[in-house]
């Protein structure tokens, strides 16, 4: 295999598995091999109980995002889909305590690499600057990890992301949050009425993403918090394209 020349990106991945599935580096070997790649495509696999396997050798050139793979590191934490195969967060708190001091422990290897995720790689088709839910190639890692690695004191890629847009706020001189005005098009899709999508999280949008969230069974927020977002996105964002 060949080696890297040089290393700018560490990109967090999910191995595209249900969470019933409790494999390692060995299976993901295997399962990549039959896709046809010279062996496992990631440098780091995280079990769901949070051990840490060793996949590709670190200085070797990945096989985890295309066109990224000379330059970057892979690290994928096992599980990403549900039982019927679809986009889910449901990464283990095991998981993300294991990732914290291997992912630091990568940037100091590694001086020049910033942290991102899979779908942050996406390309920017609107051509806006922003990688938004609608770009994304694959859900994967199933949550937003630049804003993540910020918030843990990693350096995270220099790539915009809804995130990046201005808070919705109840001043009318504020301008709609884009990522609020496209998880209301989703919230739409489910049923649930509280008016024009304009980007404001406003009482009546409030109202349904809390009967929204205990039909779904999930935490009642009353906002598009990221558990909520992701399952929202799982089910509907296909049928909003």
């Amino acid at each position: 295999m060949a080696t890297r020349a040089r290393t700018t990106l560490i990109v967090v991945h999910v191995t595209a598995t249900p969470p019933t599935m409790d494999i390692g580096a060995a299976e993901v070997d295997r399962m990549h091999r039959a896709r046809g790649f010279n062996g496992i495509g990631y440098h780091f696999i995280i079990r769901r109980d949070g051990r840490i396997e060793t996949g590709r050798p670190v200085n070797d050139i990945g096989a985890h995002v295309a066109g990224w793979n000379s330059v970057s590191i892979g690290v994928s934490l096992v599980g990403g889909v549900d039982a019927r195969g679809r986009a889910e967060n449901n990464r283990t708190e095991h998981q993300m305590v294991a990732l914290v001091p291997l992912l630091k422990k990568l940037c100091r290897d590694f001086p020049d690499a910033k942290v991102c995720g899979h779908r942050d790689l996406s390309p920017d088709g609107d051509g806006d600057g922003v990688i938004e839910p609608q770009e994304y190639i694959k859900e994967c890692p199933c949550f937003d990890a630049i804003p993540w690695a910020r918030k843990q004191g990693l350096p995270a890629a220099a790539i915009r992301g809804y995130w990046d847009r201005k808070a919705a706020s109840i001043h009318p001189d504020d301008a709609p949050d884009l990522r609020t005005t496209y998880l209301q098009k989703l919230l739409a899709r489910s049923g649930y009425a509280f008016g024009p999508c304009d980007g404001y999280l406003g009482p009546k949008t409030a109202a349904s993403i809390r009967q929204y969230q205990t039909w779904a069974g999930l935490p009642v927020t009353g906002a598009f918090d990221e558990v909520t977002a992701a399952h929202l996105r799982a089910r509907y964002e296909k049928a909003a394209a």
